[in-house]
């Protein structure tokens, strides 16, 4: 890879101000190397955690310094889900380590959990729908039950009322034959009486059989007189009680409809209570299995986050530098107030930093360094020309001369006018490099324009580090990142990269 980006000397001195590249001691970078997991995983979570980093610091700069800008686009990161594929965190091959195999075993793993878990709860809501399905039939049934019920009812009500008529019709209908049958007996009994005596009216003269002759014409005609008025009555008696015994019949006939409509309402109502009750245990058993399948999703997103974390310190395949410090370099490029590439602002952490591991440091997943780096102390020695301290040693642990801090060694006065929250977790610190990425992003951008082609780029770097040296290693590594990772030189706008992770 050359010489060791972080030497004696990147500062040159009597030129401006020496904001940037001060040297620092040369460690070597540590890697994790193993077999390549190429799992991708289709829901993806950023891991962007806060730090527990320092704040800005409004101290003054060194003369001659550049203001900041009032503000610029910043591109927040947020733990979420990201559907698809996140050309950075998911796209990029990276070293396998014993934590990424953990990771990629423990993703499957909750992955088919969540996948038997989705199968129960689907199984449990199906058996769910279709008691659904047969309540509302039992409820409609008992509804239907209860309206046959009402008309049988009614239907007995008025058939009874109707029977009721009826037999009174036929009690005044035989009442008036009676009275006619009476008459008749009446008649026939007084004939009988006066019969004896025209019989014994015959042994007498011719004249008097003429006469109990006719006597006898007209007891006949008066008995056949009345009977006639017996059978006119008899004729709507016996129609009436013939109604009556028909009307009685119908009368049974609903009483029976009657009984069977209650039978029929009350074996409904029991089967929509038994559904009513299958309905309630299916519904619980469903909220449960929801339940389980939310905890396993909760499971899988918790085994992408780990995943994701674990990729984050890994190693980028074939490179010197973690994945977190490519992501890091990407959303810097996004969130620049100009069209700056991501692999120059990554050429300016390999010179200055090593992205993060130089001093035996360790880059952390959210971007934070293990080790304060920590140049030497701008004292005015060779390399170097003298600055005095601007933050009382908070930010550089040294109260006489200023030191370049971070990943990409800012000084703390330039810290205190650049400082950038570029993981917004409310906190800018140098010593994370996603701040500083952004802060370096930003710096390099401002008076220059759009960095796109080498002449902007090597004045920007020169304004960084005024060193042409400098500006050429800055731009040497970066373009072998950007050879080795073909990622376009910034992010699109409908990035997942420049939506949120």
């Amino acid at each position: 890879m050359g010489r060791n980006p972080i030497e004696a000397g990147s500062a040159v001195p009597g030129e401006g101000t020496a904001d940037l590249g001060a040297p620092v001691a040369s460690q070597p970078v540590p890697s994790d190397r193993g077999g390549v997991r190429g799992a991708a995983v289709t829901v993806l979570t950023g891991i962007l955690a806060a730090a527990a980093v320092l704040a800005a610091i409004p101290a003054g700069a060194a003369a001659g310094e550049p203001a900041p800008p009032s503000s610029f686009a910043k591109r927040e990161l947020k733990p979420v889900d990201t559907p698809g594929l996140d050309p950075v965190l998911d796209g990029i091959d990276v070293v396998e380590t014993s934590a990424t195999r953990r990771a990629g075993r423990r993703l499957d793993e909750t992955a088919q959990a969540q996948g038997r878990a989705t199968l129960r709860w689907l199984a449990a809501d199906r058996a769910r729908l279709e008691l659904v399905s047969h309540a509302a039939q039992a409820g409609d049934d008992v509804t239907r039950d209860r309206t046959t019920l009402d008309r049988a009812q009614a239907t007995r009500v008025a058939g009874e009322t109707e029977l009721r008529r009826r037999r009174a019709t036929e009690r005044r209908r035989q009442a008036a034959l009676a009275v006619q049958q009476a008459e008749l007996r009446r008649l026939a009994a007084a004939i009988v009486a006066s019969g004896t005596t025209d019989r014994f009216a015959v042994l007498g003269n011719p004249g008097d059989y003429s006469a109990g002759s006719r006597r006898e014409a007209v007891r006949a005609r008066t008995l056949g007189a009345q009977s006639g008025r017996v059978e006119q009555e008899r004729v709507p008696w016996a129609r009436a009680r013939g109604s009556r015994l028909a009307q009685q019949r119908r009368v049974a006939r609903a009483v029976a409809a009657q009984r069977r409509a209650v039978a029929a309402l009350a074996h409904a109502i029991e089967v929509r209570d038994e559904f009513a009750t299958l309905l309630d245990q299916a519904t619980a058993e469903s909220a449960r299995r929801l339940d389980d399948l939310r905890a396993a999703e909760g499971d899988t997103h918790d085994a992408i986050v780990a995943r994701r974390e674990a990729r984050l310190t890994a190693t980028v395949k074939g490179l010197d530098l973690p994945l977190v410090a490519v992501d890091a370099y990407w959303l810097a490029s996004a969130a620049a107030p100009c069209v700056v590439p991501w692999w120059v602002v990554a050429g300016v952490g390999r010179i200055e930093s090593r992205h993060g591991t130089a001093q035996r440091s360790k880059l952390l997943a959210d971007g934070t360094t293990t080790v304060h780096i920590r140049g030497i102390p701008l004292d005015g020695r060779p390399g170097t020309f003298p600055v005095h301290d601007t933050d009382g040693g908070l930010l550089d642990d040294d109260v006489v001369w200023d030191r370049a801090v971070g990943p990409m060694q800012f000084l703390p006065g330039t810290w205190g006018r650049w400082a950038t929250d570029d993981n917004h977790d409310g906190k800018a610190d140098p010593h994370n490099l996603y701040d500083a990425a952004g802060a370096a992003a930003a710096y390099l951008c401002f008076g220059h324009g759009d960095l796109t082609d080498e002449a902007a780029m090597r004045a920007a770097l020169l304004s960084y580090n005024r060193s042409v040296p400098y500006g050429t290693r800055v731009l040497d590594a970066g373009r072998r990142y950007r050879d080795e990772l073909g990622l376009p030189d910034e992010p699109p706008e409908a990035s997942p990269a420049t939506s949120g992770n």
